[in-house]
């Protein structure tokens, strides 16, 4: 049974991200509330449900009931998959077998040119519309931690809600108590030998296990491949047991590793806005306010993420030498870590007034804002792009190595 600890900081957490619009429906005897950013009007809606397989209609039925719960975008998911996808394809290095087995489960990859169109003009939400392989599972992590019935359910062997896989909370695995928070100065990020490799310490239960599941999901990639389980077909069963599926869920992780919010108890940068009752909650905005917020399109904005995240990739390296998938995921958060002032400050220049008071949030003024991150000055746009590159480059790195490991095992070797 799970602890009131686990079901208190779940809920935290759900609750810090929540949003508060909602529509009611009333079907036959059941009344529904639905939050906005999960719902999907009756055409589309039906239209989705006739396309969709049964697998997939559960989750949305799932979801139905559920709260949206915010890490980089579902679209930004399915971008970063299936341009890591793309990446492998295109290196003559990489192994003839694996980019086979990646046509075949990421069908449609396209071009460079149509993930630009993508990112542009694409309306996606929380729901993965007409995506499938390897980017459909990328996406299942949030929409499992969202789903009304699993929201509670604690996912083996963490013994924790999958919510609470997403993130690592560096400050809260420092021994001295009065470091346990944030600082903007970074003087409260711990050492690399303070993160113990014990998933059994319960201070993780407050500060979330993403270390600990991405190499959970690397181990299951390597079982399937070695196994010959690739991907979903008939009389191979449970049907959602296969590569794919760890792959796609692996990807979901690694991309979160480099989400500089998910590596901190200060995720929302409530720290940067003291004294505000309510104060705004900047990690929606640092994640997919740019690419798919349900207010505004922000053109001219995208339109410079886009070359600026082309040349970021282009220039991009794995973000870990390290081989061990543990070690090297607890040093991607340490460094991601470090952009949090700037993305702070770049929060108050863009909702506080000069007499400290909020005002409406200003897209242009938080994206274009300028920083130090790792020596060098940047804007909050160049970061994000620089982190959704390196995110590409650690996906990349993960299923190569996977695979590798996997064939290298199957031979005895």
């Amino acid at each position: 049974m799970k602890s009131d600890m686990q079901k208190a900081e779940s809920e935290k957490r759900k609750a810090e991200t929540r949003s508060e619009d909602k529509i009611e429906l009333e079907i036959g005897n059941w009344r529904l509330e639905i939050g906005l950013r999960g719902a999907f009007t009756p055409d589309s809606g039906l239209h989705m449900m006739t396309a969709m397989n049964w697998r997939t209609l559960t989750i949305l039925l799932m979801l139905l009931l559920a709260a949206p719960c915010f890490a980089w975008s579902t679209k930004e998911h399915i971008l970063l998959t299936r341009c890591a996808v793309r990446e492998i394809m295109a290196d003559p290095a990489a192994p003839k077998e694996l980019k086979q087995f990646l046509g075949e489960a990421q069908p449609a990859v396209g071009s460079i040119a149509d993930e630009q169109e993508f990112l542009l003009h694409k309306r996606i939400g929380q729901v993965p519309r007409g995506v499938d392989g390897l980017a459909f599972w990328a996406t299942m992590p949030d929409m499992v931690a969202d789903a009304a019935a699993a929201k509670d359910k604690a996912v083996a062997p963490f013994g924790v809600p999958e919510g609470q896989l997403h993130y690592i909370d560096l400050e809260l695995l420092n021994a001295d108590a009065k470091l346990q928070t944030f600082a903007a100065n970074l003087s409260h990020k711990p050492r690399l030998a303070d993160i113990p490799r014990n998933m059994e310490d319960p201070r993780y239960v407050k500060a979330g296990f993403l270390p600990f599941r991405v190499e959970d999901c690397y181990r299951k990639m390597i079982l399937d491949l070695r196994a010959g389980r690739l991907v979903d077909m008939p009389g191979l069963y449970p049907r959602d047991e296969h590569a794919t599926k760890w792959a796609g869920y692996l990807a979901h992780y690694a991309a979160d590793n480099l989400m500089p919010m998910h590596a901190t108890v200060d995720y929302q940068a409530y720290s940067f806005f003291p004294g505000l009752a309510k104060p705004p909650k900047v990690h929606f905005d640092m994640e997919f306010r740019l690419v798919d917020d349900e207010e505004a399109d922000y053109e001219a904005l995208r339109e410079q993420f886009w070359t600026i995240f082309v040349k970021e990739l282009a220039d991009a390296q794995r973000p870990s030498d390290e081989h061990d998938i543990w070690l090297a995921s607890v040093q991607i958060a340490l460094q991601s870590y470090d952009a949090l002032p700037m993305i702070g400050q770049a929060a108050r220049g863009a909702y506080l007034r000069p007499d400290g008071k909020l005002k409406a949030f200003d897209a242009t003024a938080f994206f274009t804002y300028r920083g130090q991150y790792e020596g060098q000055e940047v804007s909050v746009m160049q970061l994000k792009a620089r982190q959704m590159a390196r995110a590409v480059r650690w996906i990349e790195h993960l299923w190569l190595q996977g695979w590798q490991e996997a064939h290298a095992n199957a031979a005895g070797k």
